[in-house]
């Protein structure tokens, strides 16, 4: 065989290879869409519950104002995110798994589409996250409101009590012994919650409520019991007090929990999780692009 034909052999060769790996990469291409018509039934299926969530009135239930209508919507959408939607991402995401082009090209392709989802998937526990935390945020200063209407009905008992004490008499030294040790631990607690309204840290805060002041509170309680009191009104007012300093631990125990609550959701910014609603809707438009690209490349 002479160089001439050679050179010919060559050239013919590479092209049926040539020609032979266009047709494997169409080929793939063909079977791959074939395939992916499920995932993206799956995927509608998806999509069709987060708009059931009504996102693009979100931020109307987000507002300051809290009604019990709000709290009843708000808690629908974390259920219908834990019940419905993640349910429907678990197949969803099983659906894409299950596709395994046998060419490069269209892997490359399907690739942009699997980082898509994986952001669909972060969207989604972004959110799920963020209303599970205001819901909880929601509950929390709920029982902090009871604990503060809790103090003030006992605070109120307390007085009642006290202007029932006799002006002389054993009642009414016996009221004063006990005011005496109800002043002292109020001035003591007064200075003590300063600290809560100082620039420290929300850790040093909670550590603060959990190392100091509800040990505080619980000596005050002790304080009190210890006391040697016979007078009925008296006694009323040492029981009503007691009550006042329960509350208070109640209270602060919440103020410890809302403290975590609301810095979670300072780091979740809403707008910025809402935003991305938006963005969802058209972050597969590159996957199609390159698809399409590819399928022209190899018709």
């Amino acid at each position: 065989m002479n160089k001439i034909n050679i050179f010919i052999y060559l050239i013919m060769s590479i092209s049926i290879i040539l020609a032979a790996c266009g047709n494997k990469v169409s080929s793939d291409i063909k079977d791959y869409k074939a395939e992916m018509q499920d995932v993206q039934t799956e995927e509608k299926k998806l999509v069709h519950e987060i708009d059931k969530l009504g996102l693009d009135k979100a931020d109307q239930l987000l507002g300051a104002e809290v009604t019990e209508e709000k709290k009843k919507k708000l808690k629908l959408i974390e259920a219908s995110i834990q019940n419905k939607i993640k349910p429907q991402l678990k197949i969803y995401e099983q659906k894409v798994k299950e596709i395994n082009p046998e060419t490069s090209e269209v892997q490359d392709v399907h690739n942009i589409y699997k980082r898509n989802l994986s952001k669909k998937k972060q969207f989604i526990l972004d959110l799920e996250q963020y209303m599970k935390l205001f819901n909880q945020s929601i509950h929390s200063n709920e029982k902090i409101l009871q604990y503060t209407e809790v103090f003030e009905k006992n605070k109120a008992l307390s007085e009642q009590y006290a202007d029932q004490v006799s002006e002389s008499g054993k009642d009414a030294k016996e009221y004063e012994l006990l005011a005496d040790v109800i002043n002292d631990n109020s001035e003591q607690l007064k200075s003590k919650v300063e600290y809560l309204s100082t620039d420290r840290t929300v850790k040093q805060k909670q550590q603060y409520i959990e190392t100091k002041l509800l040990p505080f509170l619980k000596s005050n309680v002790d304080k009190l019991n210890k006391t040697q009191i016979s007078s009925k009104q008296v006694l009323g007012v040492r029981k009503a007090t007691i009550e006042i300093y329960y509350s208070l631990m109640n209270y602060y125990k919440e103020r410890k929990i809302a403290m975590d609550i609301e810095t979670k959701l300072q780091n979740m910014p809403i707008q910025d999780i809402l935003e991305n609603t938006k963005y969802i809707q058209s972050i597969d438009d590159k996957y199609y692009e390159a698809l399409r690209k590819l399928e022209e490349k190899n018709k």
